[in-house]
């Protein structure tokens, strides 16, 4: 067990020379692992995917008997391992995406609340205080914040902190330009007021953007899942009548699954490209 976990080891201080960016990743992702740590339990997992996927296809090619099969189950154990490695290494990088745009969906809002309770002569310590509930992975953010400074460390430099560790390009473009103001003594009012106007306006222009990619995503549905399929079946019934080829259930089966497949690809696809914005 010992041996195994050296090896695994190993092959995580090995990889990591090809992934210089996953240390990086990990903290964006807040997964609390180093890189050479996650690779290793990127390899680990990634052998247990492999193993009982190739030992079934293997026993099913054996009880077939069939020489092809047989070819494609010993393939299948490389590929998979493969496969499931790059997977799971970019797990990190796919978590990170999705906090970065749970963040940017309510950053504009948890902004424009400090930037009423500055209007109002609230501090900006106590404004940070009150937008650290309600505005999801924002307000988790402004929540670190807040005890790094009751920690005993500067606002400027728990912004500056923020920043590094923070994916979000929004994000690390509006505390940069708070924590400016603050260093500067200029007034932080203003500052948020232009980052808030800033970021509501890239978010329109990004529904606006995906308004206009919807409409050849719609066309090639249509194409694929619609009229294609309704044409195909009707033309292999024709040439079937023709020929005299029958048309199994199986073909139907066939066909009705590649139909499902398709829907969830393009509904996947759509949900992807959608603008996080809050309604």
């Amino acid at each position: 067990m010992k041996i195994a976990e050296n090896l695994f080891l190993f092959i995580g201080q090995k990889a990591h020379n090809f992934f210089p960016k996953l240390e990086r990743q990990l903290e964006s992702a807040q997964m609390d692992k180093g890189a050479e740590e996650y690779l290793s339990s990127c390899a680990k997992n990634s052998l247990k995917l492999s193993v009982p996927v190739s030992s079934g296809l293997f026993v099913i090619a054996l009880n077939l008997n069939d020489s092809l099969f047989q070819l494609i189950a010993a393939v299948s154990f490389p590929v998979v391992l493969l496969m499931g490695f790059f997977t799971f290494v970019s797990i990190p990088n796919i978590r990170t995406k999705r906090r970065t745009r749970k963040l940017e969906k309510n950053l504009p809002y948890a902004l424009r609340d400090i930037l009423i309770q500055i209007d109002s002569g609230i501090p900006l310590y106590q404004a940070m205080v009150t937008a650290t509930e309600g505005y999801g992975e924002a307000s988790k953010e402004l929540n670190r914040i807040v005890r790094d400074v009751d920690g005993g460390k500067s606002m400027v430099v728990a912004l500056e902190e923020s920043i590094v560790r923070n994916p979000s390009e929004r994000y690390r473009r509006a505390m940069w330009q708070l924590s400016n103001s603050i260093r500067s003594g200029t007034d932080i009012s203003g500052t948020l007021s232009s980052v808030v106007d800033a970021i509501i306006k890239e978010q329109k222009i990004e529904i606006e953007k995906y308004g206009e990619e919807l409409n050849p995503y719609i066309l090639v549905y249509l194409l694929v899942a619609v009229i294609g399929p309704a044409l195909g079946i009707t033309g292999l019934i024709v040439i079937s009548s023709f020929t005299g080829t029958a048309v199994n259930f199986q073909l139907y089966v066939g066909i009705l699954f590649g139909l499902v497949v398709i829907q969830v690809f393009f509904l996947n696809l759509i949900k992807s490209k959608r603008p996080e914005v809050r309604s």
